[in-house]
């Protein structure tokens, strides 16, 4: 797995200045968030996380570092450069902390702290065996909880092009998930009706192909097809596993904002390259784990374009009252 490098690590830990608004709180927290709904983490990934969480705790007020401590406080295995972080910070945001079973004594001379012998996980691709059912909660894959995903994907819309990098780059690092956690449609069709949508500029029947093969909000779909950056439409295509050249000519009619600029195109094509594919499946998930009543469930997808209205039409065709029909037999005067 790659490890970003210090530069690209302080640069995201100072991402929102440069737009007027500090956003390193509420990166803070919904990093933290992703990161503990992961039971056990490897090497890299503790410290990615630790070096990360260390830059922002130094910036972030003590409402965040509370949070924070709370939330660790609560993991199996929190990062020890963190948790030492905090037990030294003030009284009320060291407090959760300094029960964890990592800071306690282990009876050895000289030891303060340990790490607890087994912590409890599940490769989630493989069936549970029998003697493990007894524990339901460590067998359990763990969604996104609905308002971290929400806090994250305004962090991830109100960032800038760099910003928006940043964070791709970084979070299969950062927010890791297990190996089949996201589904989502990989038919080559789907790149094709894609495509298709955004040579004619079919803006809504886009937003309905990108929730149908996401498995993500319509309303959703439609703020990724109306992005001006295009950033979430390289990551929708990303996941989705179209083809680059496909790729590069959605990019170049998926929005004229985005269209109109050679340079902007080029930039997100790379992006593209760039991306890793759990990276653009981590950022889908938190699309899929928003809270809105209408989902992209529909079975139905139309061969043609016109094909929605001629079922229409067809509906409603069925709904019309039928006339009575008419009878040859005359009425008897007699």
């Amino acid at each position: 797995m790659e490890t970003p490098s210090p530069s690209s690590l302080d640069s995201l830990a100072d991402i929102g200045l440069r737009g007027g608004g500090d956003m390193r709180p509420t990166l803070l927290r919904v990093l933290t968030d992703l990161y503990v709904q992961k039971l056990r983490h490897t090497p890299d990934e503790e410290r990615h996380y630790t070096e990360l969480a260390l830059r922002l705790l130094e910036a972030v007020d003590v409402s965040t570092r509370a949070v924070v401590a709370a939330r660790l406080a609560r993991h199996l295995s929190p990062p020890m450069g963190v948790i030492q972080y905090l037990v030294n910070d003030l009284p009320e945001i060291a407090a959760p902390l300094r029960s964890h079973a990592l800071l306690q004594p282990s009876g050895q001379p000289g030891e303060t702290a340990r790490r607890p012998a087994v912590i409890p996980i599940v490769d989630h691709t493989t069936p549970v065996e029998p003697e493990h059912e007894e524990n339901p909660v460590a067998a359990a894959p763990r969604a996104i909880d609905s308002t971290i995903a929400g806090e994250l994907n305004e962090l991830f819309f109100a960032a800038t092009e760099y910003e928006r990098r940043l964070i791709l780059l970084n979070l299969h690092v950062v927010a890791p998930l297990p190996p089949g956690r996201v589904v989502v449609s990989r038919d080559p069709a789907v790149g094709q009706r894609l495509e298709a949508a955004a040579l004619g500029n079919y803006r809504e029947d886009l937003a309905k192909q990108l929730a149908h093969a996401l498995h993500i909000p319509r309303e959703q779909a439609r703020r990724i097809a109306r992005d001006d950056l295009g950033e979430p439409i390289a990551v929708a295509v990303k996941a989705l596993g179209i083809q680059r050249d496909v790729v590069y000519r959605i990019l170049m009619f998926v929005n004229p904002t985005v269209g109109h600029s050679v340079e902007r195109v080029h930039a997100l094509a790379t992006l593209y390259d760039e991306m890793t594919l759990p990276a653009a499946e981590g950022m889908v998930a938190i699309w899929q784990a928003l809270q809105k009543d209408e989902r992209a469930a529909a079975t139905h997808q139309p061969v043609l374009w016109n094909d929605e209205r001629s079922r229409a039409r067809a509906a409603a065709a069925a709904r019309r009252p039928q006339a009575a029909p008419r009878t040859s037999e005359r009425r008897d005067a007699s």
